[in-house]
C-alpha cells in the first residue's frame, strides 16, 4: 500500500473535502479504516493566489512545487493537487519535482469516457475555465468540451472567489449556478464537471439538471487505486 501525498491549503475548503473523499471512499468500499497512510501539506492559499493573479508563473509553480517536495520528504510515494486551479501550471511544476503526480484532468477524462460522454461543460474559477488543460485532455478522449459565455464565467468565478473560498454559502448563488447548468443542458452539454472542488458545496447529484463529473471525488478514487494497486 503506498502512502499518499496531497498538496492542500488550495484552498481549506477543499482540501477538507478531498481528505473525506478519500477515506470515506474507502471506508465505504472496504468496510474498515484501514484507508493508506496519507501525508498533507497546506501551502498558504492567499500567498499563491496573490501572485497567481499578478500572472507570476514561474513563482507560483516553484512554490507549490516546493510543498511537493517537502511530501517526497515525508515520505509519500506520489502526490495530487487538491484543487483544480493549480492544475494550470502542471507542466510546470512536472519539471521541478521527482515525486509522481496524478493530473485531476486525466481522471475526469477517464471518468467521462466510461459513461460514454461525447459532449461535457465545465465549471470552475475563471483560470481553469480558460484554460487549455481540460479541453485538451479531453480531447485525447474524443470528449468535446464547452465553457460557458464571459459574464456567466464571471459569475461563476465571483461566487467561487468572495463565497465558497470563504466556506460562504447563499441560495441565490446555488439558484444562479443551477440556472446555468440548465442553458448548458440546451447547448448539448450530457454532463457537467464540477472544475473547482468547492462547487459541490452548492450542486450535487440531487438538484443538477445534467449528471455531474465531480472531479474531487473521481480525483479521490483514482488516488485511492493507485495507492492500494
Amino acid at each position: 500500500m503506498k502512502r499518499i501525498g496531497i498538496l492542500g491549503g488550495l484552498t481549506a475548503e477543499s482540501t477538507t473535502l478531498f481528505y473525506n473523499s478519500l477515506t470515506r471512499l474507502y471506508i465505504a468500499q472496504h468496510g474498515d479504516n484501514g484507508y493508506p497512510e496519507i501525508v498533507i501539506f497546506s501551502v498558504r492559499f492567499q500567498h499563491f493566489f496573490n501572485a497567481f493573479k499578478q500572472g507570476d508563473w514561474e513563482y507560483c509553480a516553484q512554490y507549490l512545487a516546493s510543498g511537493i517536495n517537502q511530501l517526497e520528504k515525508a515520505g509519500a510515494d506520489f502526490a495530487v493537487i487538491s484543487a483544480n486551479m493549480p492544475h494550470v501550471l502542471f507542466d510546470d511544476i512536472v519539471k521541478r519535482v521527482s515525486l509522481p503526480l496524478i493530473h485531476i484532468a486525466d481522471t475526469v477524462a477517464e471518468a467521462a469516457q466510461a459513461k460514454g460522454y461525447k459532449k461535457v461543460s465545465l465549471l470552475g474559477t475563471l483560470a481553469t475555465m480558460n484554460a487549455s488543460f481540460y479541453p485538451d485532455r479531453l480531447s485525447n478522449y474524443q470528449i468535446e468540451c464547452i465553457v460557458p459565455d464571459e459574464p456567466q464565467k464571471e459569475m461563476v468565478h465571483q461566487v467561487l472567489e468572495n463565497e465558497l473560498f470563504k466556506g460562504i454559502i447563499k441560495e441565490e448563488s446555488k439558484t444562479a449556478y443551477l440556472k446555468l447548468i440548465h442553458e448548458l443542458k440546451e447547448k448539448g452539454a450530457e454532463a457537467v464537471i464540477l472544475g473547482c472542488t468547492e462547487i459541490p458545496m452548492l450542486i450535487n447529484s440531487e438538484n443538477s439538471p445534467l449528471p455531474l463529473l465531480d472531479s474531487s471525488l473521481i480525483l479521490a478514487q483514482a488516488t485511492l487505486d493507485k495507492a492500494l494497486n
